[in-house]
């Protein structure tokens, strides 16, 4: 009898444990990313440009800030026609320099969308000494 007695008190054997479902994870939405205004678009694209440029000059001089200010003629491919300085900083060395690295670059790089080409076929840029390093 005491046999049965223990038999009796006996804990059943518990349940197996119920897993929690997983949570849903949605993914992240995607950052918004504002559109540059044209504006923007400009001002950065001739900062490439200026870039570009800066990257054939060769020009020993340190002293001063001579600007000079040429006129480049781009054919629809980008490849720069023509060079002409409009007016000269007054010191020949930087100015041919200058004139030299717009021709060493060959061409600009491809217009972002949302510029036209009629923007640079025949424009003006003005290089300062000190806006090149």
């Amino acid at each position: 009898m005491l046999g049965l007695g223990l038999a009796g008190c006996a804990k059943p054997s518990a349940p197996p444990p119920v897993e929690a479902p997983a949570p849903v994870v949605s993914p992240a939405p995607a950052p918004v990313v504002a559109t540059p205004s044209r504006d923007e678009l400009l001002a950065q694209y001739v900062d490439k440009v200026r870039r570009l440029i800066r990257s054939k000059m060769v020009y020993k001089g340190k002293t001063g800030n001579p600007d000079a200010l040429f006129e480049v003629t781009l054919q629809p491919d980008m490849r720069i026609q023509a060079v002409r300085r409009v007016s000269s900083s007054g010191n020949k060395a930087f100015d041919q320099a200058v004139q030299r690295a717009i021709q060493k670059a060959g061409s600009y790089p491809p217009l972002p969308e949302g510029l036209e080409f009629s923007l640079f076929m025949t424009h003006k840029i003005k290089y300062r000494l000190n806006d090149l390093r």
